[in-house]
């Protein structure tokens, strides 16, 4: 069974009862929690690298909304890939429609049922673990195909990364990654750049 202590949880409201109630709900579900009072307090412990696996987020706050924390959070490159969950008592679907709009994982409306409340939290919270298992199992079907290198770009391209991203990370030339990614196409059968991120990410293209 999957060590769910492994997993940290911020969760931001400016109601510290709502604060307590979560804490106590996720601490004997087995999860890290850190608490934060205000949108600026949890961009600040973002910022911090503490390295959250979730956050969840009160939309309703004085000062700054979660719309406008959840938008900061996302231009933090070490926290753009963080799933938050809007975490509100604003049900109407406007509100959630503008959630998502913002790049908001998931939506629960308050008060919630707890067990639907922590299924939704496991789901969304090992979801990058289930894609990483998905997406090793694709690259072991390439592995017999391509070079160590050529599948070392192959998982940097399932991760989004450019080619100029990949000669910064790989110290090789701009022209030179580009060769290796022609010659995976040529070797795979695939089309395209984007057929190897969606074969790594699904197993199809």
């Amino acid at each position: 069974m999957e060590m769910m202590e492994n997993y940290k949880i911020l969760c931001v409201d400016d109601d510290i009862n709502m604060l307590n109630t979560l804490e106590d709900i996720l601490i004997n579900a087995g999860y890290s929690v850190s608490l934060s009072k205000s949108g600026r307090q949890a961009i600040e412990f973002v910022r911090k690298g503490i390295g959250f696996s979730l956050i969840l987020l009160d939309v309703d706050m004085p000062g700054m909304d979660g719309y406008e924390t959840l938008k900061e959070i996302k231009d933090l490159h070490m926290a753009k890939d963080i799933p938050v969950i809007f975490l509100t008592a604003k049900d109407e679907p406007d509100f959630e429609i503008k959630g998502f709009e913002y790049g908001a994982a998931d939506y629960i409306t308050k008060p919630f049922v707890k067990s639907v409340f922590l299924a939704r939290v496991r789901n969304r919270i090992t979801a990058p673990s289930r894609q990483k298992a998905i997406e090793a199992e694709n690259l072991g079907k390439l592995r017999n195909m391509l070079s160590d290198l050529e599948l070392k770009v192959a998982e940097y391209i399932a991760e989004g990364l450019s080619n100029q991203e990949i000669a910064d990370k790989t110290s090789y030339s701009y022209g030179y990654v580009r060769r290796v990614v022609s010659s995976i196409l040529d070797k795979t059968g695939m089309e395209k750049r984007t057929d190897i991120r969606h074969f790594l990410k699904s197993g199809e293209y």
